[in-house]
């Protein structure tokens, strides 16, 4: 083939090896089969090198539009003012929409003013001097002009194009278009004030619809200075408008007075909206909102209180939010309850404790009193909580644990009382006392049980009559019901009904269950409670948590131990090891666990160093299940086994298995591992290629580019060109350039 023996480029050539990887890629581009002129058309732009400039512009007149394509796609990413003279040809003449949009893009990256004139006739439709796919529409039932049309409106605003305002908006006006108004709206605001006036005229249109885009459009981008716009905007007759302004101007200017304005919204939502938008807002205006006729507002002015400005915590502020923690209203009740422990803790303490042991209560009161005194945590609070955790409500259990760990985790002491609340209840103190059996005592008589009499054998009743079959007339199938058929003027013998007929009478008669909320599981208490202990203890990082999780794996309730297992493995997914007796414990029940148990296990032991652990985990290689088997590598891996113990397994029927074994020997190192990875990559007809690439960056990222580079210079294994192209790519991206010095 063509060999391309020298590059130049507008910079410099980061290295000798970079260049030839260039070079390599450009040969292919040059003279390859169409599909690896693509992947190097791909690998070139994101290499990035300047180099690549002048091979992708003779590729912008392939044969194949694929190639042309992905090398306009290419030069994009390159943004090389090269490229101009070439892009504007196929954005004139090439016939490919994928090649035009490209173009476009390009071209307006690099600032191409020329352009323009182009642009703004096809944002007006299919000009006559401008090459199309005239078969597309037929063969594929979509216009791609009008991803173009949209494309060209964007590059219009990206260069300025003030003289284009007046051909968009007529486009966008056009009603028998497509909908392209989001799209102008964004390009309108870049293009100075001749666009954003054309915008702000969009506020007059009769419909909400499209004063609703303006207004989002406009209110995050326009300054203090336009006061008349966003007057109109917050003042506008649609509750829609007004919250779509409210929301964009906070996004953009949260300190703006606008929001604040908009407290006193007519509308409730807008209201609401508004206070949580607004950056510290004054307790004053909030407190007025207190009493407001919505409840959504009310709840989110007391949720606001506590990052207000200028609190006065008085006796009228407590007593309000005293009464408000029992609202029947769950959001406000949640809500005062949660500023109530945040602002005035010590008040708060006595009537969130009476709230929540208040078993009259809604639970929803219950739950927002419980969630108060976890934010005020604390000695008090803890045994206000333990007394619930055997609440007759299941909810208020199982918030009550969750609490308990919050409470735990953030206290600082060690043991402190909650986590030794809920290691309690790990451990079965809530569990019901076996019955004591006195072995001296006599055991009383058991009370005779007197047969009962023979009852008389009744006669069988005689078998009914056999009813008559019916026949598939209509007269058969209504004989139980009224004689109709001679005020329907059906004749005397009925009237045959075909298959059909029947088939739809048969749907007719079906009756279709109503569905039903799914009930509350029947638990029992004392198991649900050390269930659940098993699952929240995971969120309180001590040694001491982690080896009671570790001696729950031996209880009878599979459900703790699913729960423990699940906990401990989450627990070692930070640690570099966990505590000596882990391993033990878990070991005791490896065998016969279940796929699930294993899967815990496994993480677990892979931060738990021992040779029991390896001796144990070996066996799991050849496991049935794969997930099982590449668990087990990564443990294996991680307790430090060399990644050649694995190279079978690159052989594995499972790509996951796989793929840990080859991330083992990565982790090995040396040239050794380089040539076996790219040995890899190339089997399976490059499934791995990509990730084992990636994996050779951190071994020898090099060594890997030398070897890749040696197939695509060998035509014996043009088989697997495109392993070596999409491996040169990620070895070399701009992100990850392998040979950037």
């Amino acid at each position: 083939m063509t060999k391309v023996n020298e590059l130049t480029s507008a910079g410099p050539v980061t290295s000798p090896a970079l260049a030839a990887v260039n070079t390599a890629l450009a040969n292919v581009l040059s003279d390859g089969v169409d599909v690896h002129r693509c992947l190097a058309a791909k690998a070139l732009g994101r290499i990035g090198d300047g180099a690549a400039v002048e091979p992708l512009i003779k590729a912008l007149l392939d044969e194949d539009e694929d190639v042309r394509t992905d090398a306009a796609e290419a030069l994009l990413a390159l943004g090389d003012p090269q490229s101009v003279t070439q892009l504007t040809e196929n954005l004139l003449g090439d016939p490919c929409s994928e090649v035009k949009l490209a173009a476009i893009q390009t071209l307006a990256k690099v600032q191409d003013k020329q352009i323009i004139p182009w642009l703004r006739r096809m944002v007006k439709g299919r000009d006559e001097e401008i090459q199309w796919d005239e078969t597309e529409f037929f063969s594929t039932g979509w216009d791609d002009w009008v991803e173009i049309q949209l494309q060209s409106i964007l590059a219009l605003a990206e260069l300025g194009a003030t003289e284009a305002v007046p051909d968009i908006v007529d486009a966008m006006k056009d009603e028998n278009a497509q909908d392209i108004t989001e799209t102008v709206f964004k390009a309108l605001i870049k293009m100075g004030p001749d666009g954003t006036k054309a915008l702000i005229g969009f506020l007059d249109e009769p419909f909400a619809r499209p004063r609703r885009r303006a207004a989002t459009v406009l209110a995050a981008a326009i300054s203090d200075s336009a006061d008349d716009a966003l007057t109109r905007i917050f003042s506008d007759e649609s509750a829609d408008v007004r919250m779509a302004g409210l929301r964009a101007r906070a996004g953009a200017y949260p300190q703006d007075t606008w929001i604040t304005v908009m407290l006193k919204d007519a509308d409730a939502a807008i209201r609401a909206e508004a206070i949580a938008l607004v950056s510290g807002i004054y307790a004053e205006d909030l407190l007025a909102l207190l009493d407001d006729p919505s409840e959504t507002v009310q709840a989110a002015a007391l949720g606001a209180l506590v990052r207000s400005k200028g609190l006065n915590l008085n006796d009228d502020l407590i007593a309000t939010l005293s009464k408000k923690i029992r609202h029947p209203e769950p959001t406000i009740s949640m809500a005062a309850a949660r500023t109530f422990a945040i602002v005035a803790p010590e008040a708060a303490l006595t009537e969130l404790a009476d709230a929540l042991a208040d078993s009259d209560l809604a639970t929803d009161i219950r739950l927002a009193a419980l969630q108060g005194l976890a934010k005020i945590g604390g000695d008090t609070v803890t045994n206000s909580l333990v007394a619930v955790v055997d609440d007759e409500s299941r909810q208020v259990r199982l918030e009550t644990m969750a609490a308990l760990a919050s409470v735990a985790r953030h206290d600082d002491q060690w043991p402190n009382p909650a986590a030794q609340a809920l290691l309690a209840a790990l451990g079965g103190i809530y569990d019901p006392e076996p019955e004591i059996v006195d072995e001296n005592a006599t055991p009383e008589p058991e009370p005779e049980v007197q047969e009962p009499e023979p009852e008389a054998v009744a006669e069988e009743p005689a078998e009914p009559e056999e009813e008559p079959v019916q026949t598939s007339t209509l007269a058969s199938m209504l004989a139980e019901g009224p004689e109709i058929a001679p005020v329907v003027g059906l004749p005397g013998d009925g009237v045959e009904l075909t298959s059909e007929d029947m088939e739809r009478l048969a749907i007719a008669r079906r009756v279709v269950g109503k569905r039903k909320m799914a009930k509350e599981p029947e638990v029992v208490v004392y198991e649900d409670i050390r269930r659940f202990a098993a699952r929240v203890l995971v969120d309180v990082d001590h040694d001491d948590v982690t080896l009671a999780l570790a001696g729950a794996l031996g209880s009878d309730d599979p459900e703790v131990v699913q729960a423990a297992a699940q906990s401990i493995a989450e627990i070692a997914r930070n640690k570099q090891q966990l505590p000596d007796g882990v391993s033990d414990a878990i070991l005791a029940q490896l065998d016969g666990a279940t796929l699930s148990l294993k899967l815990s296990f496994l993480r677990a032991l892979a931060v738990c160093p021992g040779d029991d652990v390896v001796t144990s985990l070996a066996p799991l290689l050849t496991d049935e299940d794969s997930f099982v088997r590449d668990g087990a590598i990564v443990a294996l891996r991680k307790l430090g086994m060399d990644g050649f113990a694995f190279e079978s397994f690159l052989s594995d029927p499972d790509p996951s298995v796989r793929l840990s074994a080859a991330t083992a020997i990565a982790a090995t190192g040396g040239d050794k591992a380089v040539a076996r990875l790219v040995e890899f990559a190339i089997s399976f007809e490059g499934y791995h290629g990509r990730n084992t690439a990636r994996l050779l960056r951190d071994v020898d990222a090099k060594g890997a580019n030398a070897e890749f580079l040696k197939i695509l210079h060998d035509n014996e294994q043009r088989r697997v060109w495109s392993v070596a192209i999409e491996g040169l790519e990620e070895l070399n991206n701009q992100e990850n350039s392998a040979l950037a010095s």
